[in-house]
């Protein structure tokens, strides 16, 4: 009978022991990254500063040279992404069926202005002219469409987009009327007043500057891993703000070859894109409905919520995690 207690007891232990390494064992996930934006410095700070791995998870990294598609198609290979590319590149496998969702995104909000013709007294006279951006779909594209639908018009059917270069191009194309409206920056607004080019003033613009894309199927199949992603990617972000020097050293182990200065000088811009919450924006979002629906007109029925599950986002500020977090009072 000792015999047999003992033989139990050990069986017992072995099997307490196993349920604790089982336990233990971190989820692995695939996150792709497409391009070096704020996402991508997040996440390497996420992996590297050993934040995803508190959570539980063992995080492989995977690299993609998709720049125009913003490695939309990469997800067919991974569970996770980080960047941002064409919008059609996201809308288009939406339209076709794909279970695309961002679960985290970044936007910058930034003063811009609209350089108009002398004929032009406020955006609403701008129905039926021609707006010069930079590039369909670019981020002088997404800014105009903010700007015309808070004017009340509508960016598909009141005017007629057209690519017309970097600002200086546009600005140009405007003195001479090929043009009668063109959206420029806080800087190329005031050296064109200098000139004597008209701005109309606007209140700040926000634009998508990085989404973190899964799939509703894996989410479906693993809500836990997206939970503590999410969980770890906040903390990365937390970590990122408050740990310069830890961040910067972290970064250069992906860009060894690069100017100090310049890598200081992108953190500093990272730093001022980033919130507490990395939660959607719809202005932003509709932005990218509007940009898509000019290739494909069927974009047009799609809403901004379709595109998004911010709930484990939600999660997080209702149960007081980013209170905890911030030591500072935080504006969310």
């Amino acid at each position: 009978m000792k015999t047999l207690n003992a033989i139990l007891g050990a069986l017992l232990l072995a099997l307490f022991y196993s349920a604790e390494a089982g336990a233990a064992e971190p989820k692995k996930v695939r996150l792709a990254y497409v391009g070096w934006e704020v996402g991508a410095a997040v996440s390497y700070v996420g992996i590297d500063g050993g934040i995803f791995k508190q959570n539980g998870l063992e995080v492989e990294e995977v690299f993609v040279r998709d720049p125009l598609s913003g490695g939309v198609q990469s997800l067919i290979g991974a569970d996770l992404m980080v960047g941002f590319g064409n919008p059609l590149a996201l809308i288009h496998p939406l339209l076709m069926g794909a279970d695309l969702v961002s679960i985290a995104s970044h936007v910058s909000v930034q003063p811009y202005g609209m350089a108009v013709a002398p004929n032009i007294g406020k955006m609403g006279d701008l129905k039926g002219k021609r707006v010069g951006v930079s590039e369909l779909g670019g981020r002088s594209d997404l800014i105009l469409r903010v700007m015309l639908r808070r004017a009340g018009m509508d960016p598909v059917k009141d005017v007629e987009v057209v690519g017309a270069g970097l600002a200086p191009n546009r600005l140009l194309a405007l003195s001479k009327d090929l043009i009668q409206g063109a959206p420029v920056n806080e800087q190329f607004a005031a050296e064109a007043k200098k000139i004597g080019i008209k701005i109309i003033e606007v209140k700040d613009i926000p634009a998508f500057t990085s989404m973190v894309l899964t799939t509703r199927s894996f989410i479906k199949r693993d809500e836990d891993a997206i939970r503590r992603f999410v969980k770890g990617y906040t903390e990365a972000i937390h970590f990122y703000l408050t740990r310069r020097a830890d961040s910067l050293a972290i970064i250069r182990k992906y860009f060894s070859g690069s100017n100090p200065a310049a890598l200081e000088s992108m953190y500093e811009s990272f730093a001022a894109e980033l919130r507490p919450l990395p939660q959607p924006d719809r202005e932003a979002a509709q932005a990218l409905i509007d940009s898509a629906a000019l290739a494909d007109p069927k974009a047009k029925d799609l809403k901004p919520e379709i595109l998004f599950d911010s709930h484990f986002l939600d999660e997080l500020k209702s149960n007081g995690f980013i209170e905890k977090l911030y030591a500072e009072k935080v504006s969310l």
